[in-house]
């Protein structure tokens, strides 16, 4: 076989290979984060951009972090996940968002970026204004 043809089977292979690589998956744009089917939000709900974060290169496993990288996304307010009431625990919807000392939380990444002197909101009215 010529070195042409070597080389032409390889590059074929490797755009083959390219093509049936699986894409990553498609945010959705802005939304509204609420609370889980059977609690009731106390506060307005809260306003998020998918692309304002991807663009400050938040990867998605960041937030989702029980994604393996292939199934399908679900949301934190998705059953088995953040879907339990109360402020207290791994799986209450509001750790998901409050918690100060995770960097997985809202509030846990926020602050130290705030104190770096990024513009973020940090407070209460900020993320639920009304």
């Amino acid at each position: 076989m010529s070195r042409f043809s070597t080389v032409t089977l390889s590059l074929c292979a490797l755009l083959l290979g390219a093509s049936l690589a699986p894409a990553a998956p498609q945010a959705p744009g802005d939304l509204r984060l609420g609370p889980p089917e059977g609690i009731k939000a106390s506060k307005a709900l809260v306003g998020f951009s998918h692309a304002r974060h991807g663009a400050a290169d938040v990867l998605c496993v960041t937030c989702h972090h029980t994604w393996d990288g292939k199934s399908e996304i679900q949301s934190c307010a998705a059953p088995g996940c953040h879907d339990q009431p109360g402020k207290k625990g791994e799986t209450a919807f509001y750790t998901a968002f409050h918690a100060k000392n995770s960097d997985r939380s809202c509030v846990g990444c926020h602050k130290p970026l705030k104190k770096a002197g990024k513009a973020v909101p940090v407070s209460c009215g900020q993320c639920h204004e009304k």
